[in-house]
C-alpha cells in the first residue's frame, strides 16, 4: 500500500480517469474525477465513510493506472467507455446495458410487448433504461388501456373513442401510448389521475393510492428515459462548457461524440456548429444517417451529455446537416 500511496502523490490535480486493478492485473474498477489526486487518494486512506463495498474492493487493488483529459466531462465519457470496455466487478453505473430493451407494437397479439433486441417488425422504439422497468410500465399501461385479456374490445375503456368501432378505438388506444413513449403526449398521466380521483371521490383511498403509485411509475419512467427520444431521431446538438477560461464544444449524434473544439473565446452556437461539422467526413454523415437505431451501448451517453453540459454550460439542437 505504500508503492500505492507514493504513486498516488505523483498524480496532478487535474481531470482524468483512473482504473484499479488487482493482483492479476484486472481493471476491477473504473473512476473519473475532477481533481485526480484528491479523488485517488481518499482510497488509501483509512476512514469509516466507506462502504463495505469500497472497502473490499480497496483490499483488492494492487495497482492503479490513470489517463488525464481536458475537463470533467471528458472525464465522464471516458468513464463511460472504459467501463463498456473493462466491465469492471466494482461498477454498477453503465455496467448493465444487456438489461435495457426496446417497446414493440404489433398488428396482432400481444399488441404491445418488451424485446431484448432490435426488431425490424412493426414499430419498436426504443432502447429504454432496464427491461425491468420497461415490463413494471407495460402492466400499468395494460391496466389503464386493457391491451390483453376480455376488455380488449370493449367499449368505453377510452371514454373519448366510444363512437369509433371496437377495432378503431383499440388502435386509437395504442397510438396514445406510442405517442407517450415518443415525447408527445401525456395522456397515459392524465387518465391515471382520473382514476386516483374517481378513487378519491369514492373514498376509496386504498385503490387511489394504488393508482397514484402508477402515476409515479410512469412519470419516473418518462423522465428517465426522455432524453433517448431526442437522441434517436434526425438532430445533431452541440453542448458549450466554459471551463479554465477555455470553451469547449462538442457534437453529438445518434449516440456517439463526433467532433470536439475550443475556443478561447465564447464564440455562438451556430459558429460552433459550423466548425464541428466540418470535422466530419461524408461519410461518417452517411453512416449516421443510415443507422436506424441506438444500440444498448449507446444508450448512457447521451444522458451524460445532456446533463451535464446543461447544467454546466448549454445544449443546442441542429437539424441534420445537408
Amino acid at each position: 500500500m505504500t508503492t500505492l500511496k507514493e504513486k498516488v502523490k505523483q498524480l496532478p490535480e487535474t481531470p482524468g480517469v483512473y482504473l484499479m486493478k488487482n493482483h492479476q492485473n484486472q481493471v476491477i474498477y473504473v473512476g473519473k474525477a475532477k481533481k485526480l489526486k484528491q479523488r485517488v487518494s481518499s482510497y488509501f486512506v483509512n476512514s469509516k465513510a466507506h462502504a463495505n463495498k469500497t472497502k473490499q474492493m480497496i483490499r483488492l487493488i494492487t495497482d492503479f493506472d490513470f489517463q488525464l483529459v481536458d475537463t470533467e466531462f471528458d472525464a465522464l465519457v471516458l468513464e463511460c467507455e472504459m467501463i463498456h470496455a473493462f466491465r469492471p466487478p466494482y461498477n454498477r453505473l453503465m455496467n448493465h446495458y444487456e438489461e435495457y430493451g426496446y417497446f414493440q407494437f404489433i398488428d396482432s397479439p400481444p399488441y404491445f410487448r418488451v424485446l431484448d433486441n432490435w426488431s425490424d417488425d412493426g414499430f419498436v422504439i426504443g432502447p429504454f433504461y432496464r427491461k425491468s422497468k420497461m415490463i413494471d410500465f407495460k402492466d400499468t399501461i395494460n391496466s389503464v388501456y386493457h391491451l390483453d385479456g376480455p376488455l380488449r374490445y370493449a367499449r368505453g375503456i377510452v371514454g373519448d373513442y366510444r363512437d369509433l368501432s371496437p377495432e378503431n378505438e383499440f388502435q386509437q388506444r395504442l397510438e396514445e401510448i406510442k405517442q407517450t413513449l415518443l415525447g408527445r403526449s401525456t395522456k397515459v398521466l392524465t387518465r391515471i389521475e382520473d382514476r386516483v380521483e374517481a378513487a378519491s371521490e369514492r373514498k376509496d383511498f386504498e385503490t387511489a393510492q394504488r393508482w397514484w403509485g402508477n402515476y409515479l411509475l410512469v412519470q419516473r419512467f418518462l423522465r428517465r428515459n426522455r432524453q433517448l427520444l431526442q437522441a434517436t431521431n434526425e438532430s445533431v446538438f452541440v453542448g458549450i462548457l466554459p471551463d479554465d477560461k477555455k470553451y469547449y464544444c462538442y457534437l453529438y449524434a445518434k449516440g456517439q461524440l463526433i467532433g470536439k473544439t475550443v475556443y478561447q473565446r465564447k464564440p455562438q452556437d451556430q459558429q460552433a456548429y459550423r466548425r464541428l461539422i466540418r470535422q466530419v467526413t461524408a461519410t461518417q454523415w452517411q453512416s449516421l444517417r443510415e443507422k436506424k437505431y441506438l444500440d444498448k451501448q449507446d444508450v448512457d451517453l447521451f444522458p451524460i451529455f445532456f446533463n451535464y453540459l446543461q447544467r454546466h454550460g448549454q445544449v443546442s439542437r441542429f437539424q441534420w446537416p445537408e
